[in-house]
């Protein structure tokens, strides 16, 4: 957990926030914040705020830090302070009680939840089916999909520092996949068999047959022009390359050219073969 404060370029805080997830700090993931701090934050441009950290062992702890620094900064709001924040903090949901978190999961179950609605998903894939909602979202209407922007993000991802910076928001963020979560999850994919995966979909779903197929045929002219593209040919050949003179692989196909390893993927590839005979006469 960590305390937050966002500083302008002359190292004047700004915003002061409590967070259970490390990337919550990065002034670039700023949704959810107030009117003021996002102003502030247009005003000064995300990639110049100056983030200060400091770690937290409790909630207890953190709201207090967080309501001290509010505090001793002063806010805009109330005329003591150059904080954005609008409140003295301490107001977010950091830690559920388990009487809260069964009444949310109550709540979410519930059939009637708009969410579980057929007439509110009716609603919303008939308007996102719309041709004037389609036509934002088609061609340069469509931001994500412009050439220009397409390129400064690959220029982006192309640059080591970047793609450190952002492995290293990444880290230490946990995936809450609880067991509860994963039978919930299987249960769902039983019931519904929409959500089934590809595996269990292909060959066996008409329809699923006939979208992927028709997507597939419909890729092929761009997949091909690329596949014949110099470039691309001899970045792919020099990628491979590099891999196959690589110690590490090197010492891979060393290790499986032995006959050991051998006697057990011929085992493996029997035991596949036996189990999908099974599965294909039942």
């Amino acid at each position: 957990m960590y305390i937050y404060i966002w500083k302008d370029a002359f190292s004047v805080p700004f915003y002061v926030g409590f967070t259970r997830n490390k990337r919550r700090t990065n002034p670039r993931n700023n949704g959810g914040r107030n009117w003021l701090c996002k102003q502030k934050l247009t005003a000064i441009g995300v990639e110049r705020v100056i983030v200060e950290l400091r770690p937290v062992f409790s909630v207890e702890e953190g709201i207090a830090l967080e309501r001290s620094l509010i505090a001793e900064y002063g806010r805009i709001q109330t005329a003591n302070g150059p904080l954005t924040n609008l409140t003295s903090g301490g107001e977010g949901s950091h830690s559920l009680s388990p009487e809260h978190k069964e009444k949310l999961r109550e709540i979410m179950l519930d059939p009637l939840h708009p969410i579980r609605s057929l007439a509110s998903r009716a609603k919303a894939k008939k308007r996102m089916n719309d041709p004037d909602v389609k036509a934002k979202f088609l061609g340069d209407n469509n931001p994500a999909k412009k050439l220009e922007v397409r390129a400064k993000i690959k220029t982006a991802w192309e640059n080591p520092e970047f793609r450190a910076a952002r492995s290293k928001e990444r880290l230490g963020v946990s995936k809450n996949f609880s067991e509860e979560d994963l039978k919930r999850r299987a249960t769902a994919l039983k019931e519904n068999p929409n959500m089934k995966k590809w595996s269990e979909r292909n060959g066996k779903d008409a329809d699923f047959d006939a979208k992927r197929i028709k997507g597939i045929r419909a890729a092929q002219p761009k997949r091909a022009e690329k596949m014949r593209d110099p470039v691309a040919l001899a970045q792919r050949k020099a990628r491979l390359s590099a891999t196959l003179n690589s110690p590490e692989h090197k010492a891979r196909r060393a290790a499986q050219n032995t006959p050991e390893y051998r006697a057990a993927a011929s085992a493996r590839k029997k035991e596949y073969w036996a189990k999908k005979k099974i599965d294909i006469s039942s």
